[in-house]
């Protein structure tokens, strides 16, 4: 296995485990609360790594500007999206979804730069379909979700397909991911502050039980682990063998969430296929997006 391909799976374990625990922690803080602390905790983390690895005089420079832009949309607002979602329909529903990034990122580049879809690319996209149909299934009798709260991980998935167009357009004239990173992140919670500000000034509700602090801590903490893996692996190897590795999360996350939160929501079978249907079409998508 090739670094790229191997620190891609990596960040999407560190992805996963940040959803487990960011479940846990929505038991004792509002989503918003949530966001607020868990990405204060990745930037606290990406900064204190980039302080002492590397020169933080690379960030003064105008080609960091993209990954400035990357931040406000993501891990910024397209994370908030997400932890609504988690909270919402569960981290086994929300994180199939929020695989489908790769797709928005794909029909970005057919609207923008004209590539033209091969017939793999929509055997993609009938897979992606597939999944998400079997995704919306519920029973009768569960009321625990709401098929129009889907639109929360779907919100930050795109968030996450223009992250990633912009990197990748920032990647052109700059080299260092580390501090990419740092710049995301910074951004990211400066808006994420400001929202949390606006909301309180509106009569929002910034709940968190002292219980949720330290699972959100480290859902946080893990989070900042997989965005430097995975800004490090979009460094070094193609976006075509990354981005399908990264999102391969969403099988990391249901096996998670059987094991780590079967008190919290239930895992079907129809969930897991069409989570491995999600990740398959992904992968065929991003594979084949150039014809």
């Amino acid at each position: 296995m090739t670094w790229p391909a191997l620190l891609a799976l990596l960040a999407a374990f560190a992805f996963s485990i940040a959803g487990v625990l960011l479940k846990r922690g929505l038991q004792y803080a509002t989503p918003l609360t949530a966001a607020l602390v868990s990405v204060t905790f990745t930037t606290g983390l990406v900064w204190l790594v980039a302080a002492v690895t590397t020169e933080l005089s690379l960030l003064l420079t105008g080609k960091i500007l993209p990954f400035l832009i990357a931040g406000l949309v993501a891990p910024g607002l397209a994370r908030l999206a997400v932890f609504v979602g988690v909270d919402r329909i569960g981290v086994a529903r929300a994180a199939p979804l929020v695989a489908t990034a790769p797709l928005f990122s794909v029909v970005m580049a057919i609207l923008f730069l004209g590539e033209r879809p091969s017939w793999m690319l929509l055997v993609g996209a009938a897979c992606i379909v597939t999944g998400g149909v079997l995704l919306s299934q519920r029973r009768a009798a569960d009321r625990a979700w709401r098929r129009r709260d889907l639109v929360f991980p779907m919100l930050g998935a795109l968030g996450f397909a223009l992250r990633d167009n912009i990197s990748r357009y920032g990647f052109r004239e700059y080299s260092d991911p580390l501090t990419a990173a740092a710049a995301a992140t910074l951004t990211s919670l400066v808006v994420m502050w400001l929202f949390a500000g606006l909301e309180a000034g509106r009569g929002g509700r910034l709940r968190l039980e002292r219980a949720g602090l330290g699972f959100l801590a480290l859902s946080g903490l893990s989070e900042g682990l997989a965005y430097m893996t995975m800004w490090r692996a979009l460094a070094l190897g193609d976006v075509s063998i990354v981005s399908p590795l990264i999102n391969a999360q969403s099988i990391f996350a249901v096996a998670l969430a059987a094991i780590f939160l079967r008190d919290l929501e239930r895992v079907t079978w129809p969930i897991a296929v069409a989570a491995g249907l999600i990740v398959a079409g992904v992968a065929v998508v991003v594979r084949f997006a150039t014809g």
